[in-house]
């Protein structure tokens, strides 16, 4: 009867360390992140970085809500506008169009190395949208 004990506390150890092993590997499974995704990430990081760069240096110390306040209370007394959304040094950036004035009006997040070869070329040539709502829905369409 003793030997019987010890081969089912063995048989116990041996299920749950098993048990143990495919928990663990799950969990390492579900953390594991792609290149690509890392790429991502960084792209991401460096908009952000270059978005704040530039706000800083248009608007001096205003900040980003503070800029974006401003583009909305502006953009009720324009009538004739149009945006560029054009990528520019890796990064796709909105340009607020009226007449012959371009001015930035929003740099992205959209990762411009992860889209395809006809997106790049798109962003490249330059994209001309009419309304605010259209330029959210063509943003929302890019962005993950």
């Amino acid at each position: 009867m003793f030997g019987y004990n010890r081969k089912k506390q063995l048989r116990n150890r041996v299920i749950a360390a098993a048990a143990g092993v495919a928990i663990m590997t799950f969990g390492i499974w579900l953390n594991y992140t792609d290149n690509d995704e890392k790429k991502a990430e960084e792209t991401v990081q460096k908009i952000e970085i270059e978005e704040e760069k530039t706000i800083e240096e248009t608007s001096g110390t205003k900040t980003i809500e503070e800029s974006k306040s401003l583009n909305e209370e502006t953009d009720t007394d324009m009538t004739n506008k149009t945006y560029l959304v054009k990528e520019e040094n890796g990064a796709v950036k909105v340009y607020l169009c009226e007449g012959d004035n371009k001015e930035l009006y929003l740099i992205t997040s959209i990762p411009y190395d992860l889209l395809s070869e006809n997106d790049q070329n798109m962003f490249k040539e330059g994209v001309v949208i009419d309304t605010d709502e259209d330029l959210g829905k063509f943003l929302e369409n890019f962005d993950s």
